[in-house]
C-alpha cells in the first residue's frame, strides 16, 4: 500500500523542481472577501442553522480539549502512538464558513473553510486515491501551468511537523485533525487568486497542502485556509499584520465579509458602538490560537463569582481562553458553565425543558402562560451578559446568547461545557461585531456593527 500511495504522490508531484518561495515581505494588497455560512441556501430556519451549528461545535470541542490538554496532541492511547511519531493534532474540519478563491494558472475555483485553529493551506486534489464529498471539481494540478511541487528543504516543507520526501525531491505531508479529518499529499506552491467585493483580484503565490488522500469531513467545502499564527498559515505566509471579520446571523441572507491588507486599518466605518480593544495572548505549547485575557462574566446587574484563574492560560498550554471562528457556540469549562446556568435561572425562573437534548445547549421550557400573552417567546426577558476581557467589556446583544425557538416553546443558551478548563469564544457571540486581530500590536478589538 506505501508503494501504492508513493506511486500517487509521484504522479501527483508530476515533476519536482525549485520552486519560488512563497510572499515573504509585508503584505501590501487590499483584499475583501465575502464569507459564506455552509448551510447557506438550504431554507433553514434560525433554530434549525443553530442545532446543526451547536452539533458541529460538540465535535470541535473534543478536538480543542485534546488539542489544549496535550499541548497539541492527541490524549487517547492510540493518539499517543501517533504522537509518538510526530503527528500534530489541530481542532476538527467541520467548520462554519466558506472563503472562495481560486488557485492555479488558469483559475480554478476552490470553495475553502476559514479556520483561525489551524495552519495549513490545503484543499484535495486530482488525481485522488481517497477524496471527500466537495461542491467543486477536484483540483488539478496538472492543468496548472504555474504548479511547483516544493522540494524537501523548501522554505515550509520542515515547518510542517509530520512531513518526508519523496524521491528524486519532493516534499510531502500529513495533518490531522481532532474529529478524524486527515489530509495527505504533496507539499507545492501554487498561484492563488483572491477576487475582492470591489472586483480587484490578487494573485500571490502560497505553499499549500495538495491532498490526494484524505479522510473525514470537509462540511461542503474543498479544503481549508488555516489562519493561525504558525508559519504554514495564510496570515504568516502572506505576512498580514492585520485582518478583521464581520460575520452575520446565520439566518440573515447577508454575506459575512474577511479583510486584509490596508483595508483591516480604520475598518470600523460600519461600526454602531465603540471600538474596545484587549491584549492577544500567546501559548508556546499551542501557537496556533489566538488566546486573550478574560476576567470574568456578568449576568443581570452583578458579576458573577468567578475566579479569574478560572480562565487563566496555564504554562503547560491547558487553560486559557480562545476567540475562534470556527466554533459556534461559547465554550465554557463545566464549573464556569455551571455558575452562569445557576444565575440564568434565578432571573428567568422557568423550568429546564424536558427531554432537551445536548445539541440544544441549556434549555427553558417557555411557559403556556407567555404563549398566550404573545405569539412569540422573544419576550421573555432575558439578564444581560457580560464579558469582562482585561481592558474591554462585551455586552452582549440578546440574539447572541439567547435562541428563541418558538416551535418546541423553548429559550436556550448558546452556551456549551468545553470540556476541558479552557474556554472558547465562538461566532455566536461574534456576529455582527467587526473583529480586529492586529497581529503587529498583539491586540484584539472588536465593536457592534450592521455587518
Amino acid at each position: 500500500m506505501q508503494q501504492g500511495l508513493a506511486a500517487l504522490l509521484l504522479l501527483v508531484a508530476t515533476a519536482a523542481c525549485a520552486c519560488a518561495s512563497p510572499a515573504a515581505s509585508a503584505f501590501a494588497g487590499d483584499v475583501r472577501v465575502a464569507l459564506k455560512h455552509v448551510d447557506a441556501g438550504k431554507r433553514l430556519s434560525r433554530p434549525e442553522l443553530i442545532r446543526r451549528a451547536a452539533q458541529r461545535s460538540k465535535a470541535r470541542a473534543a478536538a480543542l480539549s485534546a488539542v489544549r490538554s496535550r499541548g497539541g496532541r492527541f490524549s487517547g492511547a492510540s493518539e499517543q502512538r501517533e504522537a509518538s511519531r510526530g503527528t500534530p493534532v489541530r481542532p476538527s474540519g467541520d467548520l462554519e464558513y466558506v472563503v472562495d478563491l481560486a488557485i492555479g494558472t488558469p483559475p480554478q475555483h476552490v470553495s475553502a473553510l476559514l479556520d483561525t485553529g489551524s495552519d495549513l493551506i490545503w484543499t484535495q486534489c486530482a488525481p485522488c486515491t481517497s477524496c471527500l464529498a466537495q461542491p467543486d471539481p477536484v483540483f488539478a494540478p496538472a492543468q496548472s501551468a504555474s504548479y511547483e511541487p516544493m522540494r524537501c528543504a523548501g522554505p515550509l516543507c520542515s515547518d510542517i511537523l509530520r512531513h518526508g520526501c519523496l524521491r528524486p525531491d519532493t516534499c510531502t505531508y500529513r495533518y490531522n485533525y481532532g474529529d478524524g479529518t486527515t489530509t495527505m499529499g504533496v507539499y507545492a506552491t501554487e498561484r492563488f487568486t483572491f477576487t475582492s467585493s470591489s472586483g480587484d483580484v490578487l494573485d500571490v503565490p502560497l505553499g499549500f497542502g495538495c491532498g490526494s488522500l484524505n479522510v473525514g469531513s470537509l462540511n461542503n467545502g474543498s479544503g481549508i485556509v488555516g489562519f493561525g499564527r504558525n508559519p504554514l498559515s495564510l496570515v504568516s505566509q502572506l505576512n498580514i499584520r492585520r485582518f478583521s471579520y464581520c460575520l452575520t446571523p446565520y439566518a440573515s441572507g447577508r454575506r459575512s465579509t474577511l479583510l486584509f491588507g490596508s483595508l483591516a486599518d480604520g475598518v470600523y466605518g460600519d461600526a454602531t458602538g465603540p471600538v474596545q480593544t484587549t491584549p492577544l495572548l500567546q501559548s508556546p505549547q499551542n501557537p496556533t490560537f489566538y488566546y486573550v485575557h478574560l476576567t470574568g462574566l456578568t449576568v443581570g446587574a452583578r458579576r458573577l463569582r468567578i475566579p479569574e484563574s478560572a480562565f487563566a492560560l496555564q504554562p503547560d498550554g491547558s487553560g486559557g481562553v480562545i476567540v475562534d471562528s470556527g466554533t459556534a457556540l461559547t465554550l465554557l469549562p463545566g464549573a464556569v458553565l455551571a455558575e452562569v446556568v445557576r444565575a440564568f435561572r434565578v432571573h428567568l425562573r422557568l423550568p429546564f425543558a424536558n427531554g432537551s437534548s445536548p445539541d440544544d445547549g441549556v434549555c427553558f421550557m417557555v411557559p403556556e402562560a407567555w404563549r398566550r400573552a404573545s405569539s412569540t417567546t422573544s419576550q421573555v426577558p432575558v439578564p444581560r451578559m457580560v464579558f469582562h476581557f482585561q481592558g474591554a467589556d462585551l455586552d452582549l446583544p440578546r440574539r447572541n446568547y439567547v435562541l428563541d425557538d418558538h416551535r418546541r416553546s423553548r429559550l436556550c443558551l448558546l452556551l456549551a461545557d468545553s470540556g476541558d478548563d479552557g474556554s472558547t469564544i465562538g461566532n455566536l457571540v461574534q456576529q455582527d461585531m467587526r473583529v480586529l486581530y492586529d497581529l503587529q500590536a498583539e491586540t484584539l478589538s472588536f465593536a457592534p456593527a450592521q455587518c
